[in-house]
């Protein structure tokens, strides 16, 4: 791995892997820059003048739409993809691709065991049709070997430069506001809803173990291994505000989640291409609270609101990032990686 080209390097996971690649020796990151372009409606002839400038051995996607309409999800989502894997088949270019797939693929678990790879896609929401529609475009590639790369079904991230399109990061502002005017109440959706919970920074660490495999089996889940109600999230940040006060339930249901219920992700692939969790649960929530922004009214520069998906600068002009030093703290130092042979990703 020596060029990395990162889609969505501004956004939420993405600026954590982006951090990672930096701190990384001896890897050039490109990322567009100057004007920005919308990719998700790029034409061919701009896709190829980005690939064929870039020359990238590694392409990570980590762009996408959370929210919107079904036709903007659609065209983030789904169209972006579309227009990179055509791209990569008109040039004949051979980088490997980590694209970042989404649990939502999976539906409604309900009780049950860990999500194996193989437990068939079932989404009930137009977040989760478009990521599936944008990982069956990558998966027919792979078997086509117009492509070569690995799909990441990450879970529910949580951690710093979360935006409030998310549960977790609409109640921490919600909550710090609540404390802060000495509110008595506030009010969420249902939080009895369990998710499998992952640390972004954990995120962004599998992401490097996969970029760096030489094979990996086509969807590699990524998640904890565990559940937690959105109702223990909530307690979290409830006691890093300093909120002693009534939280109720009154408010309706997520529109993008909705009544859906989740089991924990199967992690036994991601484990045996050598990553395992470095954080907690509650570490990701205090690392949430510490880079919330200085007031409610001030942008966060992370968030998936403040930073459109697919939205990235001018592609005929690509310049390495700086390259920082390594990083001397465990916490933000990847794991050791150990590369699978073919037959060894395959048999996990």
């Amino acid at each position: 791995m020596k060029r990395v080209l990162l889609l969505g390097s501004s956004g939420f996971i993405g600026t954590h892997i982006r951090r990672l690649l930096e701190r990384t020796a001896a890897v050039t990151v490109l990322a567009p820059q100057s004007a920005e372009l919308d990719l998700a409606a790029a034409d061919p002839g701009v896709w190829d003048a980005l690939l064929s400038g870039a020359r990238p051995d590694v392409i990570i996607n980590a762009a996408g739409r959370v929210s919107g309409t079904s036709q903007e999800l659609s065209e983030s989502n789904v169209r972006l993809v579309s227009g990179l894997l055509g791209s990569l088949k008109r040039l004949y270019l051979p980088p490997w691709l980590v694209h970042l797939g989404s649990a939502a693929e999976y539906g409604d678990g309900g009780p049950g065991e860990a999500l194996h790879e193989n437990t068939p896609g079932q989404p009930l929401t137009s977040y989760g049709l478009s990521k599936q529609a944008a990982t069956e475009l990558v998966l027919g590639a792979l078997a086509a070997r117009a492509a070569r790369g690995v799909v990441l079904r990450v879970f529910n991230p949580l951690g710093g430069g979360q935006g409030p399109v998310s549960l977790a990061g609409r109640a921490a502002r919600l909550l710090r506001e609540a404390s802060r005017s000495a509110q008595r109440e506030v009010s969420f959706g249902p939080l009895g809803n369990r998710r499998d919970y992952l640390d972004v920074r954990d995120v962004a660490r599998a992401v490097m173990v996969a970029a760096r495999c030489r094979a990996a089996p086509p969807i590699v889940n990524v998640g904890s291994g565990q559940t937690h109600t959105s109702s223990e999230v909530v307690s979290v940040l409830a006691h890093l505000a300093g909120f002693t006060g009534q939280i109720h339930e009154t408010s309706a249901p997520s529109v993008r989640s909705g009544s859906l219920d989740g089991r924990p992700a199967d992690t036994r692939r991601l484990r045996a291409m050598g990553w395992s969790p470095r954080f907690t649960f509650e570490e990701a929530l205090r690392d949430l609270w510490r880079h919330l922004p200085p007031d409610q009214n001030s942008p966060d520069q992370n968030s998936p609101d403040q930073n459109p998906p697919g939205q990235y600068p001018l592609a005929p002009v690509l310049v390495p990032t700086a390259r920082l030093a390594p990083a001397t703290s465990d916490q933000s130092q990847t794991a050791p990686h150990k590369e699978l042979t073919h037959e060894q990703a395959l048999q996990t």
